[in-house]
């Protein structure tokens, strides 16, 4: 599913941010504003530690309008590329602005948290209703594809996707979606990094079920996956989507074992 911090209020504290790269692996990705333009920087290398000392030697604050993204490749390559954010902007035969690792741009940059399973057809759509608009060369992915089609038809395309989305510009954040939430004062597009605490009659316990650690040998299968999956539905919980399952049958899931039932 992959999560956003917008960190406009609170600059988050290295913990929390490890905690949302541990369960989005595949990259990160981060954006601020400073001096009129958008710094951002994105790939591999970014790790909760490399954003924790970037925000410090770069004396990062609130000010700044400082965005985190931690990716899980549900769609597309895992790749320096395909991680967020996106700039958006379009060359002059209409394809999509180069996408470097980092850069500073007068325009803005876009983060996705979600599966946009449209953006195949929307591709097709544009590019052929539109003869002078080229499809983007390299790798694509759904996130890839939505900051194309918002480069062309305007960030409030992004509000018809029905995704959670941040744009970040020279003037401020533009969000979109529903389902926010916030955790340690900061603006989260999903807590599944978050312990999901459940109750019981002797007191409270934790299960940990949405940590995905792909060294670990003890792996939770999909039926049990699934099952928890049901229980975070049933009891009001943030839960991942069938794509996301999809995805995370591959991967090897590590979760504290608990002997009670949850209510």
């Amino acid at each position: 599913m992959c999560v956003i911090l917008q960190c406009d209020e609170h600059i988050p504290k290295l913990d929390m941010l490890i905690k949302a790269e541990k369960t989005n692996r595949d990259g990160g990705g981060f954006a601020y504003t400073r001096d009129g333009l958008v710094h951002w920087e994105k790939g591999l290398h970014v790790t909760a530690e490399y954003v924790a000392k970037y925000v410090k030697k770069h004396k990062l604050t609130k000010k700044n309008n400082l965005i985190v993204h931690f990716r899980i490749g549900t769609h597309g390559a895992n790749n320096d590329m395909l991680c967020h954010p996106f700039p958006l902007g379009i060359n002059k035969d209409g394809s999509a602005l180069s996408n470097r690792t980092r850069g500073s741009t007068r325009q803005s940059v876009m983060f996705h948290n979600g599966v946009w399973s449209e953006f195949d057809d929307f591709a097709i759509k544009l590019a052929f209703n539109s003869p002078n608009i080229r499809i983007p060369d390299g790798d694509m992915s759904d996130s890839s594809i939505m900051a194309w089609c918002a480069s062309h038809k305007g960030i409030n395309f992004l509000e018809f996707t029905g995704e959670k989305v941040i744009v970040l510009s020279p003037d401020g954040i533009d969000r979109f979606g529903d389902g926010w939430t916030k955790v340690d004062k900061i603006s989260c597009s999903n807590d599944n990094f978050e312990p999901t605490y459940w109750g019981d009659y002797g007191g409270n316990f934790t299960y940990n079920g949405k940590e995905s650690n792909k060294t670990d040998d003890k792996t939770q299968s999909l039926d049990d996956y699934e099952d928890n999956y049901q229980n975070q539905f049933n009891n009001g919980q943030t839960f991942y989507c069938a794509d996301e399952i999809d995805y995370l049958d591959g991967c090897q899931i590590k979760s504290k074992r608990y002997d009670k039932e949850p209510l």
